[in-house]
């Protein structure tokens, strides 16, 4: 017997801003802010491995868009003549 849970289409995570270190040649180094975004949440709300997403900017606000899979057609493969 499974029991399927909904998936909450949207909610509200709080997550904290690290430091992240990057070493430069010739000047001293230098710390960016950084967000870690990863879990099982992700994934139930759409987001896989390996995909690409949009990050719009504002004042005080990101919004994550995740980019629609773009449908390729397979190349021809081409035999040498022998």
């Amino acid at each position: 017997m499974t029991h399927e849970k909904d998936i909450a289409q949207e909610g509200e995570r709080q997550l904290k801003i690290y430091q992240k270190y990057q070493r430069r040649e010739n000047t001293p180094a230098v710390f960016f802010p950084e967000i870690r975004l990863c879990g099982k949440w992700l994934q139930d709300l759409g987001f896989a491995c390996g995909e690409e997403v949009t990050v719009k900017y504002f004042k005080n606000k990101l919004e994550i868009t995740l980019n629609p899979v773009a449908e390729v057609e397979p190349a021809q493969v081409r035999r040498r003549k022998r």
